[in-house]
């Protein structure tokens, strides 16, 4: 019997492939542990270890913002608050064993921070009770379990960052109980390109355990034991190419089906990604984050640390063109010297230190001489903060010896960006739509909010605000193009491409899927398409 659940889109794809539990569904409880108070603090130490060690081999691959995503759990594994609290516990007259002690502790500080005002620090719960797991499998001595052989949909009450890292080589898909669209797993799911749907009933989760699942992560899907024809369906459509077959399909043009042209470039933040744009037919990067390498900084990068960060990806990425944009702190991505500073006010800080602004710009001259380099400024509000680049890039310059500028351009993220957009094209040489913020900000929603799904940015009041960013970018000659989730989204693209956006930018692992929607797609209908959507005058 087929059962199907619709719960919230977090990964986008499909998958079909059986559903595997790694904690066993009997039932059974968990043995009591005791442990004495040096125990205890080994195990949190011990977990920390794994999970620096994991974080650093995928930092040696340049997976760097799943790296950095298990370097904070490990901290949190090393938070002294932390320890002594479960430590606390195994003596006095309410004295617990110590399984129970490590347990209570992460629940109630996971309790805590999901009562909190920022959307953010909720998500980060799920961190917390999973390093109370893995504190608690060092001290009862259990070892992950063994998956079975072959490819299959990873099912948890809670799945998290390390579950999905741990088992990517044989991940189909994963569904969960607990978590939201902007947590560390499902931000990690998007740069493995796993479905994730979360928010399911837990008897999906037993239901299907041990039988073929079905996991739509676009649509928010889960169905149990899916029928032949539903399988085969979804198979045919998800059939894996050899590698013959992925260079054949690279080569074709990125053209519509009514021959609108159509440049596809890719988002990265290591050089282990911008191999892998290049092999999928990137003709350039978009976006290359710069802030990554620097969330645990406790202070401005030096130019030093810029350049050994920026050389070798932009070595990689000789003779094409790289959007690089300026540091772009965050709330979700904020390092420890700027916390509690104001979330989003990155860039006015960093044009207030102009040292630090400096130090940027002349290791982005220095390393991407060779580059066709572009520099791009994010949260861009005012013309101004342009000018201030555009003057300290000229000073840069001199004291590089560079012979050449790199043009200057604005991400738009907010709709006041757009309200201004004329008078930012006086000073910005191009444009770039962050998509993700843009239709955070223009739906009210917060990054994390489950509703901010990549087919978010379908929203009429979104695509007026993308319209808009066009037709200017029309009239004063300035290139645009646009970077996010939505642009790979089977809903949003085809209203993207009919909004006239002619140039996107997305993650490696999403080139192929772009590419082919692409070529399935009609301009003119995707004009359509907008019409109906906000009306023909809009």
């Amino acid at each position: 019997m087929t059962t199907a659940s619709a719960a919230v889109a977090c990964s986008p794809g499909e998958a079909v492939a059986p559903g595997w539990r790694p904690r066993s569904r009997s039932g059974d409880a968990e043995p009591v542990v005791t442990a004495t108070e040096a125990e205890v603090r080994a195990a949190f130490e011990a977990a920390a270890g794994r999970l620096d060690d994991l974080a650093g081999s995928l930092r040696r691959d340049g997976a760097t913002s799943s790296a950095d995503i298990l370097a904070t759990e490990a901290q949190i594994a090393r938070d002294p608050a932390f320890v002594d609290e479960a430590v606390g516990l195994l003596s006095g007259p309410d004295a617990v064993p110590a399984g129970d002690a490590v347990t209570q502790v992460a629940e109630r500080h996971a309790t805590l921070m999901e009562g909190l005002a920022s959307a953010d620090l909720r998500e980060r719960a799920a961190d917390i009770r999973q390093v109370g797991r893995m504190v608690g499998d060092e001290l009862a001595g259990r070892v992950p379990p063994t998956p079975p052989a072959g490819r299959f949909v990873l099912l948890a009450h809670e799945v998290t960052a390390p579950d999905l890292l741990t088992y990517a080589g044989q991940l189909a898909g994963a569904v969960s109980v607990l978590g939201g669209a902007g947590s560390h797993a499902s931000i990690v799911a998007r740069s493995l390109g796993v479905p994730l749907v979360v928010g399911v009933d837990p008897a999906v989760i037993d239901a299907a355990d041990g039988v073929p699942v079905l996991v739509d992560g676009g649509a928010g899907d889960v169905v149990v034991a899916p029928d032949d024809t539903t399988t085969a369906a979804v198979r045919a459509r998800t059939v894996e190419q050899s590698e013959d077959e992925q260079r054949a399909a690279r080569a074709l043009p990125a053209t519509t089906t009514d021959g609108v042209e159509v440049t596809l470039l890719a988002n990265v933040s290591s050089t282990t990604e911008a191999r892998r744009a290049l092999d999928a037919g990137a003709e350039g990067v978009g976006l290359l984050r710069t802030e990554l390498p620097f969330l645990d900084a406790t202070g401005w990068p030096s130019e030093r640390e810029h350049d050994e960060a920026l050389r070798p990806v932009l070595e990689v990425l000789r003779g094409r063109p790289v959007v690089v944009r300026l540091l772009d702190f965050t709330s979700d991505k904020t390092p420890p010297f700027l916390a509690g500073h104001q979330a989003g006010s990155s860039l006015t800080l960093l044009l207030e230190h102009e040292d630090a602004l400096d130090a940027q710009l002349r290791a982005l001259l220095r390393n991407g001489w060779d580059t066709d380099l572009r520099v791009m400024l994010p949260m861009v509000t005012r013309p101004e903060e342009l000018v201030v680049v555009r003057d300290r890039l000229a000073r840069a310059a001199d004291a590089v010896g560079s012979g050449r500028l790199p043009v200057v351009g604005a991400m738009l993220e907010l709709p006041v960006a757009i309200e201004r957009l004329t008078e930012l094209a006086d000073v910005a040489d191009f444009f770039s739509l962050g998509t993700n913020d843009l239709t955070a900000s223009t739906l009210g929603l917060d990054r994390t909010d489950p509703r901010l799904t990549p087919a978010a940015a379908s929203d009429p009041r979104v695509l007026r605000l993308v319209e808009r960013a066009v037709l200017v970018s029309c009239s004063s000659g300035r290139p645009l193009s646009l970077c996010g989730d939505a642009a790979a989204d089977p809903v949003a693209f085809p209203l993207l491409l009919g909004a006239g956006v002619r140039t996107f930018s997305v993650a490696p692992s999403r080139l192929d899927g772009l590419r082919a929607l692409v070529r399935g797609h009609s301009a003119a209908s995707g004009r359509d398409l907008v019409s109906a959507a906000v009306g023909p005058d809009a």
